[in-house]
């Protein structure tokens, strides 16, 4: 399809839903070019299809060289993102939450005009097939399906912390989604007995794929926007056998994730100017904003020895089942920013269900970073730094998280199921033991051993394997606890804000100051919601593909 209507550079979690509801109108043509692997329905692997999130270790799906600063002065470590249609939909946890209504109230209030809780509801309802509760505020027929598990199936380990949690005022509420009190929640995740509902195979099946008016171009990388003056007219694409060739489309939309869209966007000319002049990148656009605002949720692991009684079902691939959301009362944060999932099992083998962990997290950061073209390489992986923890009121509240989560674990109700409680070092080694491969089954099969051990040579082992992490009966005091916690915070995988609706983008994703071009994906969000960011992405692209079908038809009406 030589000049099509919309040429979609990313096909993941927006990028997909893009693709779908934009060629539901059958004259409009539109491309999808994803930088890495197909994901057709029946040819889709194992690892992604499961529900339990073992895709996550495997180095195929992911963006090879990007690294990312956790925090100021901090070292530049390997930070994962995926590349993959479906993207981090076919690889992560698939936990759906919303956010709190406050979230996109506060959006519009910023300036996102059009993109208050009001205005996004009726998209979350239409993406979503809640198989669990029927009201008003959920939908029943959309594309991804979500559920829950019921707390009469949870696993001892979980229904102890739930029970510690009601002791802290924490009761137990339905519906995580439809409610911004504090409480205890089964998980909602966009899962089925048959496995993971990524975007790739909620939006992307084979019906959708048939259409005429649809190409989905895998594993091949879009390298630059092409401009006519300050029109975009396409992109340069270069395929997996190194061909270059320029696709030319009325619109282009990047949906390459709050870290490649802005590096994209900036190798192609659009950016800060003097950035981008100083990297010797010809400026198409001065978009100062550009590539700033970068926020991400934090996290630390506490964890435990969990014992035969309550372990989690081996067959029963959910691996967080419930979690509590806590406000931490600071003065000027807003309700709900801690939140604590409940993790049953460490891996896809029948022995993950040994250790049990929370993953203690702060949801409303004020901490804000950047995404820079590498000084040295600029068309190479971009330069991110999360800078998070630079504001004292996240290190604050990023402690209270973890001190929660210590209470739990040392309350008697879970002391009675579990044993050496303990706290991870950052960038734990879980990833190590769901890797494909005889290695990390045998991994796999070695812990269970040592966990099976006598209580002094089990400590010795965990002693060994989680240094700089430490068994909580090792620490001191609160203040050796306190720089553990904060030395172990981790950022989690849902940046956002980079090309921020107001700053960067109008509130239909068009980047301000050039024409032909828009960004639909997590980028936009002015600010990060306190939700795993899958399911606010998908809401964000079914708005977008909203406005702009409406556009379409009507400059069609019009000629």
């Amino acid at each position: 399809m030589d000049d099509v209507d919309t040429l979609i550079v990313g096909g993941g979690s927006a990028g997909s839903v893009l693709a779908a509801r934009l060629s539901e109108e059958a004259g409009h043509r539109v491309v999808l070019v994803e930088a890495g692997r197909d994901l057709p329905p029946g040819g889709v692997p194992a690892d992604i299809t499961d529900s339990f999130p073992r895709a996550y270790a495997n180095p195929a799906y992911f963006w090879p060289g990007l690294q990312a600063a956790a925090r100021a002065g901090s070292g530049r470590r390997p930070y994962t993102q995926a590349r993959l249609l479906g993207g981090g939909s076919s690889v992560m946890g698939m936990w759906a939450l919303r956010g709190l209504p406050s979230d996109y109230d506060g959006w519009a209030v910023g300036g996102a005009v059009g993109w208050a809780w009001d205005d996004v509801l009726p998209f979350f309802r239409k993406l979503e097939t809640d198989r669990d509760i029927a009201s008003p505020e959920h939908g029943r027929d959309g594309p991804v399906s979500i559920g829950r598990v019921p707390p009469d199936r949870w696993p001892g380990f979980t229904r102890a912390l739930a029970e510690t949690a009601g002791r802290h005022q924490l009761r137990l509420l339905p519906d995580l989604n439809s409610t911004s009190v504090d409480g205890v929640f089964a998980i909602p995740a966009s899962v089925t007995e048959a496995g993971r509902v990524s975007s790739a195979s909620a939006y992307l099946t084979s019906a959708v794929r048939r259409r005429p008016n649809l190409r989905i171009l895998a594993e091949a990388e879009v390298t630059r926007i092409q401009f006519e003056g300050q029109t975009a007219v396409g992109a340069v694409v270069r395929r997996a056998e190194g061909s270059m060739e320029t696709m030319r489309a009325r619109e282009t939309i990047v949906c390459a994730g709050a870290i490649h869209s802005p590096a994209l966007l900036m190798k192609s000319g659009v950016g800060p100017a003097a950035q981008l002049a100083e990297r010797g990148v010809e400026v198409v656009a001065d978009s100062p904003m550009l590539g700033s605002n970068l926020q991400n949720h934090l996290f630390v692991h506490l964890g435990a020895v969990v014992r035969l009684v309550a372990r989690h079902d081996p067959a029963m691939r959910r691996y967080v089942l419930a979690g509590a959301r806590v406000s931490s009362r600071l003065s000027d944060a807003p309700e709900g920013d801690i939140f604590i999932a409940f993790q049953s099992r460490a891996s896809g083998y029948a022995t993950g269900n040994r250790l049990g962990m929370l993953a203690a997290a702060l949801y409303a950061p004020f901490s804000r970073g950047t995404v820079q073209l590498d000084r040295g390489n600029p068309q190479g992986p971009p330069t991110v730094d999360f800078n998070l923890l630079a504001d004292p009121r996240d290190a604050s509240r990023m402690i209270e998280a973890a001190r929660f989560a210590r209470a739990l674990l040392r309350d008697p109700e879970v002391v009675a199921v579990t044993t050496e409680p303990f706290i991870l070092p950052p960038n734990p080694p879980i990833r190590l033991l769901n890797r494909p491969g005889l290695q990390s089954r045998l991994l796999n099969d070695l812990i269970a051993v040592t966990l099976s051990l006598g209580a002094p040579l089990r400590r010795a082992a965990l002693r060994r394997v989680l240094a700089p992490g430490k068994l909580l009966s090792d620490i001191r005091d609160d203040a050796e606890f306190d720089v553990l916690a904060l030395a172990s915070a981790t950022p989690m995988f849902h940046p956002v804000g980079t090309c921020a609706i107001g700053s960067v983008v109008d509130r239909e994703g068009r980047i301000i100051g050039v024409k032909g071009l828009r960004v639909v994906d997590a980028s936009i969000m002015p600010r990060i919601p306190r939700a795993n960011t899958n399911l606010p992405t998908q809401m964000v692209a079914e708005k977008c593909a909203a406005a702009i079908v409406a556009e379409s038809r009507s400059t069609s009406l019009k000629v």
